[in-house]
């Protein structure tokens, strides 16, 4: 009769295993971030003005003044593909981020971060934005049915903006080498 008990209390002990190692199964949890996204809309939303080379004159850029071939060829310039629209950022499971053409030849671009449920932390290593890298905030994320829309700030070279002034005849002055721009972003997922 004891040798009977044992044998219950032995396979009473084996099931309370086996069903408590199975509720500590966990499911890996994936951000809603994670996926492959062109850059398709990128727009001013705070205005300020390029300076120039005539004194005191300055060229206003308003909120929302277009800037997406700019933001593509700032953040997507490693990517070689026939046209910016087709680069993809890749936001990976394990929190690594890639850039490729259309998925192929993809290229290790540094890690991303889910701050929050609004927030997005791209870190972008010298291999995606040179010489040095970059760390890019999107805050105000919002999931939509084609992708992510967020708002951001990057220092762009006065370069970037000769051309705006070119067609208006006029010249960048040298300073300020660095333009704060504060925009809106568009990410359509693939």
């Amino acid at each position: 009769m004891k040798s009977l008990k044992f044998k219950v209390l032995a396979v009473l002990f084996a099931s309370f295993a086996l069903i408590s190692g199975c509720k500590n199964d966990t499911e890996e949890v994936v951000s809603p971030f994670v996926g492959n996204y062109t850059i398709t809309k990128a727009a001013v939303t705070e205005a300020f003005s390029l300076i120039t080379t005539i004194p005191g004159v300055a060229v206003p850029i308003p909120v929302g003044t277009p800037i997406t071939q700019n933001i593509q060829s700032a953040l997507l310039s490693s990517v070689s593909c026939s046209t910016a629209d087709k680069a993809w950022v890749e936001l990976r499971r394990d929190k690594s981020m890639y850039m490729s053409c259309e998925g192929a030849n993809a290229i290790n671009a540094g890690t991303w971060q889910e701050v929050d449920a609004t927030t997005l932390l791209l870190n972008m290593n010298s291999v995606a934005v040179k010489p040095n890298g970059f760390a890019l905030t999107v805050s105000n994320v919002v999931k939509t049915s084609t992708g992510l829309t967020g708002k951001t700030s990057v220092p762009m070279p006065n370069t970037m903006f000769a051309p705006v002034l070119g067609a208006l005849g006029m010249t960048i002055a040298a300073t300020p080498a660095l333009y704060m721009v504060a925009f809106s972003i568009d990410f359509t997922k693939k």
